[in-house]
């Protein structure tokens, strides 16, 4: 049997996605989306990016893991997941009563921003006592731009074909708006306020890290999607974002939980991919941001009236 698939967190994965599956069927959620987002960016889109990465060399040896390391992660990833649990109460605490939304997404950015890169990195380098390295970039640029370009317009068209956000674009009274620098602009944003932050603390530190304490890049893809997928759950279940994914306004926890592992736990594998095949950050980063930034330009542009 291939190494491959006797890869204990290539299990775990498969078995926490079958689990998911179960209690959503349960829950009497119809399947459609769950299947075709497993089928598209769960199989062919990283199966893609494998095709497009082909031939590259093996990504470099990242530092040894360090005495106490997994403990540090695994306080790092319930710190961050505590954190999005007990965001609102803070951006509520920060913020006046129905503040100017353009304050609340600043404020949630810079909050994000020093939970997902500011505190992980500061640990880090006090434990480490220097920047532990995650490899040298594997791609050249012509490759990189054929990873971004190839990937990005069959994402961003999947979205436009069977998501409600991105076709909200094609509506009259926003393309009647300065829809090409709205689109930008939410681009930008949203490589910055969902790309680097959260790229950044899964692959960048977490799955890199997983790799040097596993020894495998296999496991560390599934084991940084998995973690992935599941900070995501607060969110759904104290937040209320649950509404808008048709889970309700107070999904159960094991709800959000299965919830957030078939959607975007499984989405973390393409982007766990691309980072273990290209080691190039910016690339995973504009990535993340493109796909985001097509499901809310739209309301993007309400928010910051363009």
């Amino acid at each position: 049997m291939p190494a491959v698939l006797r890869n204990r967190a290539l299990w775990l994965f498969v078995l926490a996605y079958c689990l998911s599956v179960g209690v959503l069927a349960a829950g009497g959620r119809p399947l459609e989306d769950t299947i075709g987002v497993l089928v598209i960016f769960g199989l062919g889109l990283p199966a893609l990016a494998l095709l497009c990465c082909l031939r590259l060399p093996p990504p470099g040896t990242p530092a040894p893991p360090l005495r106490h390391e997994a403990s540090i992660l695994l306080a790092l990833l319930l710190a961050v997941t505590l954190f999005l649990a007990v965001k609102g109460y803070l951006l509520g605490s920060l913020l006046p009563a129905a503040p100017d939304p353009r304050w609340h997404d600043a404020v949630n950015t810079l909050l994000k921003l020093a939970a997902f890169v500011a505190v992980p990195a500061l640990v880090l380098r006090l434990a480490h006592g220097a920047w532990p390295t995650a490899g040298s970039v594997t791609a050249g640029r012509a490759r990189l731009w054929l990873c971004f370009l190839v990937l990005g317009v069959i994402a961003v068209a999947v979205q436009f074909v069977v998501g409600t956000g991105a076709r909200q674009l094609l509506a009259p009274e926003v393309q009647a708006r300065h829809w090409v620098l709205g689109v930008l602009l939410c681009f930008a944003w949203m490589s910055l306020e969902a790309g680097l932050v959260e790229e950044f603390f899964f692959r960048r530190l977490l799955q890199s890290r997983l790799a040097a304490l596993t020894g495998s890049q296999v496991s560390a893809v599934c084991l940084a999607a998995l973690a992935f997928g599941l900070a995501h759950a607060p969110g759904f279940w104290l937040r209320g974002a649950g509404a808008d994914e048709g889970l309700g306004i107070h999904p159960t926890l094991l709800t959000a939980a299965a919830y957030s592992i078939t959607m975007q736990g499984v989405v973390g594998l393409l982007f766990g991919v691309l980072w273990a095949r290209t080691r190039s950050f910016t690339l995973v980063v504009a990535l993340h941001g493109l796909i985001d930034a097509a499901a809310n330009a739209a309301g993007f542009m309400d928010t910051w009236k363009l």
